[in-house]
């Protein structure tokens, strides 16, 4: 269901910034991402039903990532998602580190979605489950300097896939208010499958119409297995493989092909 990196195209395309201030490479962003998940389940057992949560922490590493230092870069990502009775909300956030360049500097970055979802229509038997409006606030900065705030507005919708094992799947048209490049246009989809304990999940996005970059499509599935019951204990402890297919990374000409290993810890 996730997870892209800053939307526009990273610093070592752009000019550097040594002397940018570490103490925004902390672990603040994690801890703040915690506090709005802790946030949100007060507000919603209050205010309304909570029909579904999950919240889990993972580790992935890959060699083969286009536009960073020798194509390495590790992620540790917090994520929440929930349904509720007026709605639901997505968030994560991510912390990326590549390897070190010429001058022993590493590559850092923290990047992070909260995309919270409003019920306006549900209906009964049909392919379209429910109707939300959809908003996405998209924030990040990296060691270079660059930062970003980008505010997605739109339509969504849940669906019903006559597929079974299939836990959910959405798909949603936004209009993004970019911060360092032009407006454009965004679709989102997303998808949950499991079966056997064998979990298949993730996202498609396609970015069009932005005068600065080129369009851009990021499909990154998520293949994993459920290691909850054979090792007998209570929470979901997931191994497997991230890929991400990008193709005009950041709006570039580079495509991007990078398998990654994961290890994902639900709580």
């Amino acid at each position: 269901m996730h997870h892209k990196l800053s939307a526009n195209l990273p610093l070592t395309l752009q000019t550097s910034k040594r002397n940018f201030k570490k103490n925004l490479f902390s672990i603040k962003p994690l801890a703040t991402a915690l506090v709005t998940i802790i946030a949100l389940g007060a507000m919603s057992n209050s205010h309304a039903e909570m029909l579904f949560t999950a919240t889990s922490l993972s580790v992935l590493y890959g060699d083969d990532y286009e536009l960073v230092e020798n194509g390495e870069l590790t992620t540790i990502t917090l994520e929440h998602a929930s349904t509720h009775t007026w709605g639901g909300v997505f968030f994560f956030v991510d912390r990326h580190q590549g390897a070190s360049d010429s001058e022993n500097n590493k590559y850092k970055e923290t990047y992070g979605e909260f995309a919270p979802k409003f019920k306006l229509q549900t209906f009964d038997d049909s392919f379209v489950k429910q109707v939300n409006l959809a908003g996405q606030y998209e924030f990040g900065s990296n060691s270079t300097g660059f930062s970003q705030d980008n505010y997605l507005v739109g339509i969504g919708a849940d669906l019903n896939v006559p597929i079974p094992g299939m836990k959910y799947a959405s798909a949603s048209l936004y209009h993004a208010f970019n911060d360092n490049t032009d407006d454009d246009q965004q679709i989102t989809l997303t998808y949950g499958w499991e079966k056997n304990n064998i979990v298949v999940d993730g996202y498609v996005d396609y970015s069009f119409n932005n005068d600065d970059l080129k369009d851009q499509l990021h499909i990154n599935p998520q293949i994993k297995y459920n290691l909850q019951d054979v090792l007998g204990i209570d929470n979901r402890l997931e191994v497997g493989m991230e890929y991400s297919y990008w193709k005009n990374k950041y709006g570039s000409d580079k495509t991007q092909n990078a398998p990654s290993a994961l290890v994902k810890l639900h709580f």
